[in-house]
């Protein structure tokens, strides 16, 4: 018999990749405030205890892999929108486990909760978030490290790339994500923006750390056996490894596609660096990101735009 996964927030595009990704060696349950056409779909708002409280009773997951939240970094959005979708969904999840004796979670955190520093960060870092949105993630992982269940906190760097079979991939509206929506640029023969050239970086752009979508799921994949056998929680840092300019991104989608760009004034909340060490991952995981090379990252992005864009 399959073991049950429940994953939160299942209709986004690591919750869609993850699902697919499942399915093939568990029962997975998708949970989503969107309704969608899914196997073992549950449309609930994690806002809503009393539903969230009985689908859980019904289910009885062996992990919860915690994805649902308010993702979008958006310094004009309020504090009020964070601290809702992602701190009082997080506590009502947390407390809803606890009644139905569900013990393990995964829960989905980000780069955004560490600030700038120009070496590779470590899970030792200081938390220091610049934005609303990271600091809603630390509020998050406190109350999942006081509650007594067992968890793996997963921060995520910059995700992207997608699945070829089925083809799943990154589909957000707005984008706000530089790989696709500079291809989507590119493929509409549209100027891309780049904000900021004066960072304290070699370009003067921003400096960031990619991984594809199929290591994240990979890494989950060792989390949920972590869980199951060794019952011991931990915070784990997922990214590639190495980094990228902005400057260097768009200089390689220009190689596959024209891509024109101009420079515009900095965002509010953009750091100049923020890069990973995964040494943990690899050495007490056993894991490495096999898909991660930027070329293929950037290929398998063309791949799923031209298809969403051609409908």
């Amino acid at each position: 018999m399959k073991k049950k996964i429940l994953i939160t927030g299942s209709s986004g595009y690591i919750g869609s990749c993850l699902s697919s990704n499942l399915s093939k060696n568990y029962e997975v349950f998708n949970l989503d405030k969107k309704l969608e056409k899914k196997k073992n779909f549950v449309k609930i708002n994690l806002l809503d205890k009393k539903k969230l409280l009985f689908a859980l009773s019904y289910i009885k997951p062996t992990v919860i892999v915690h994805l649902a939240g308010e993702s979008l970094v958006d310094e004009k959005k309020k504090n009020s929108a964070y601290y809702k979708n992602n701190v009082i969904a997080t506590r009502n999840l947390i407390d809803c486990m606890k009644k139905n004796n569900i013990q393990n979670i995964i829960f989905s955190s980000t780069a955004a909760v560490y600030s700038e520093k120009s070496s590779p960060l470590t899970e030792k870092c200081k938390l220091n978030a610049n934005s609303k949105y990271g600091k809603s993630k630390i509020l998050c992982e406190k109350l999942i490290q006081k509650s007594k269940l067992n968890y793996i906190i997963l921060r995520f760097f910059n995700v992207s790339g997608c699945l070829r079979n089925p083809l799943i991939g990154e589909w957000h509206k707005p984008e706000t994500h530089l790989i696709p929506l500079a291809i989507m640029k590119s493929l509409s023969k549209k100027k891309f923006k780049i904000y900021g050239n004066n960072y304290k970086t070699k370009d003067g752009t921003c400096v960031r750390d990619y991984i594809h979508i199929k290591d994240i799921c990979s890494f989950i994949v060792k989390s949920i056996n972590h869980l199951e056998k060794k019952k011991k929680s931990d915070i784990v840092n997922l990214g590639s490894g190495k980094k990228y300019s902005v400057l260097q991104i768009l200089n390689k989608i220009k190689k596959m596609n024209d891509l024109k760009f101009i420079f515009s004034s900095k965002r509010k909340g953009d750091l100049p660096i923020l890069t990973t060490s995964i040494d943990k991952a690899k050495n007490n995981y056993n894991w490495y990101p096999k898909n991660s090379n930027i070329n293929n990252i950037i290929k398998d992005q063309f791949i799923w735009l031209k298809k969403k864009l051609r409908k």
